[in-house]
């Protein structure tokens, strides 16, 4: 039968991936996205952010960013998995308005990302883009559609009604979380991957925090009861809050997390997961499926990048 042998969580965004310059630039893009409310937030809050934004502070965080994902490197690596199962959310990059499952499951055997052009990039996004996506030649991300398959049919008969993808639609590249995963925590070392795909984003369709974990839960017993014999990883891709970042949000959720207390995620306030903070969903949908491991390593940094307050609250951590 196949194992879950490690569980990893790991937030994607670029900040990750940002030395101290470039978080400036974030910020610039931040005044971009109306969902910030950027110069009304910053004349509240500028005077208790000060001490946030020194970009000496940025680099040692951006270094301690570094330090986490090749610690998650070598916990993947040393677990020699045959398949990961990337728990991510799709930000209209597979999926369009045709249809945005609430839950999804890629059971195909191959997804492709093409190359990007770096002037359609915003300029922050451009020093970065190396830990998204390629921008040269397409790369192939091989997929595991046997296990694939017998997730969908085990997730149907455990009460969820998971949505099939087999086919890619041409020019649709796959999305950042999953791309990450290979270009950041395996150091672009290939291994056949399952998407699990969880609506973070898009109502009026999201999950509820108590169905993710539910969710979980059922996806790690399909797994298990695949009859191959294979060394399976977890991982959830994206989150914790952003682009307002809330550290009390996060602390919440890192006490539930740590202390594998399931009604503590199940019960988080819906309305906190406004915008991209939904990632979180992708954290309890994994801690969910990797119940009866426990956290043996985190690490939280509050990434403010600007006077409003924007920025991520990158987190790492392993299951075990």
């Amino acid at each position: 039968m196949a194992k879950i042998v490690l569980g990893i969580g790991s937030s994607h965004s670029p900040q990750v991936s940002s030395p101290a310059e470039v978080w400036s630039m974030h910020a610039d893009r931040d005044r971009l996205n109306p969902e910030t409310n950027f110069e009304v937030r910053s004349q509240e809050l500028a005077a208790t952010l000060e001490g946030h934004l020194d970009p000496k502070l940025w680099q040692e965080k951006y270094e301690m960013c570094n330090v986490a994902v090749n610690h998650l490197n070598k916990e993947i690596l040393a677990a020699d998995p045959d398949i990961l199962v990337v728990i991510g959310d799709d930000q209209e990059e597979l999926f369009m308005n045709e249809a945005k499952p609430t839950f999804g499951v890629f059971n195909g055997t191959e997804l492709k990302d093409f190359p990007v052009r770096l002037d359609d990039l915003h300029p922050s996004l451009r020093p970065v883009i190396w830990a998204w996506h390629t921008t040269e030649e397409t790369d192939i991300y091989p997929t595991e559609s046997g296990l694939g398959n017998h997730i969908i049919e085990q997730m149907m008969l455990d009460g969820f009604d998971v949505s099939q993808s087999t086919t890619q639609v041409e020019g649709r590249s796959i999305g950042h979380a999953y791309t990450f995963v290979r270009r950041r925590l395996l150091s672009n070392k290939t291994i056949p991957m399952v998407p699990i795909f969880v609506n973070c984003f898009f109502p009026p369709n999201k999950p509820t925090p108590a169905r993710c974990y539910e969710f979980g839960k059922a996806l790690g017993k399909a797994i298990e009861s695949w009859g191959e014999d294979k060394r399976v990883v977890i991982i959830g891709s994206g989150g914790l809050s952003h682009f307002k970042l809330d550290e009390k949000l996060d602390e919440v959720v890192i006490d539930g997390l740590k202390r594998g207390d399931a009604e503590v995620l199940k019960s988080i306030p819906r309305e906190k997961l406004e915008g991209a903070s939904g990632e979180i969903l992708n954290w309890i949908v994994a801690a969910g499926a990797l119940e009866d491991k426990k956290i043996d390593y985190l690490e939280y940094v509050a990434g403010y990048r600007s006077p409003a307050g924007t920025g991520v609250g990158m987190t790492f951590a392993v299951w075990k």
